[in-house]
């Protein structure tokens, strides 16, 4: 019998305007196969265990660092003599291109570049502790705390970056998109102009591939197509809005995409099982 992965789609925060989580994990054996639709680094800092992303596996041990695209395959098992203790950063899409780091994807995108690197012990001190101050800066609540998690965010997918080129050759130039590159920017599109009328035709046009090529790359890469990948882009950007602003239902329903509120409305309950009205009643307000 097919076992199928977990797909994992709510984390803690997601629904902000800092999409971003961080915590310390503690496995004692295994995280069982699943994708998410978001980014994800760990590094290792106690423990030892293996890692398979989209079937490849990779030690875990303290120093490991691995990054993870949006909607890869991966799983995690610990030793049973020593268990896996990790920080785990999740965020969103739209945080990597902020930041300007979206090469990262198409670097990464079918193993171009390793997703893992394994860090020697003295600058293995110096990402512990960007993790340490990254995660006290998440926990507290500072003036200008998401600016500074940004920066913290950025510095240390530099950092992981950098040591990537050293460990590892890539198989094509940096910063270079291939073909199959191309779903990232599209990706990156709809993240960005998700509020505009966005068809699959007009995607292919804009980035001058076929439409039935454009949708294979969907299915392929993320497990799904462009429709509903695009209802979810604009269904959590709606979640956003209605716990954190009290603009009206009907002018949210416009403001991520929807000339019909009944589509709209239907597609939130579809997803969220809740009706917008009562997705909002049920997330209290900032300051509340």
């Amino acid at each position: 019998m097919t076992t199928f992965p977990m797909y994992l789609s709510e984390y803690p925060n997601m629904n902000t305007t800092f999409p971003f989580h961080l915590s310390i994990h503690r496995i004692k054996d295994r995280f069982p196969s699943h994708r998410h639709d978001y980014l994800e680094f760990s590094l290792v800092i106690e423990g030892s265990g293996s890692e398979i992303i989209n079937g490849k596996k990779h030690k875990m041990e303290p120093g490991t660092f691995t990054f993870i695209l949006p909607y890869q395959i991966h799983e995690i098992s610990a030793s049973n003599e020593s268990p896996l203790v990790l920080f785990n950063c999740i965020f969103d899409l739209g945080l990597l291109h902020d930041i300007g780091l979206q090469n990262l994807l198409i670097e990464t995108e079918e193993f171009l570049v390793e997703p893992f690197i394994k860090i020697d012990d003295h600058h293995f001190l110096k990402m512990r502790g960007l993790m340490e101050e990254m995660l006290k800066e998440y926990t507290e609540n500072k003036p200008y705390k998401d600016i500074i998690l940004k920066a913290r965010l950025a510095e240390i997918l530099v950092t992981f970056e950098r040591f990537r080129c050293k460990q590892h050759s890539p198989s094509i130039n940096m910063g270079k998109s291939t073909k199959k590159g191309i779903i990232w920017d599209v990706i990156q599109y709809i993240h960005t102009q998700y509020h505009e009328d966005i068809t699959l035709s007009h995607l292919a046009n804009r980035f001058h591939v076929s439409v039935p090529y454009l949708s294979e790359l969907f299915k392929e890469h993320l497990g799904q197509n462009f429709v509903h990948f695009l209802h979810e882009v604009r269904i959590r950007h709606a979640c956003s809005l209605l716990t954190s602003t009290t603009i009206p239902v009907t002018d949210i329903a416009l403001e991520v995409g929807y000339r019909s509120f009944q589509t709209f409305s239907r597609v939130f309950r579809e997803q969220k099982k809740l009706t917008p009205t009562a997705y909002r009643k049920a997330q209290p307000l900032p300051n509340s």
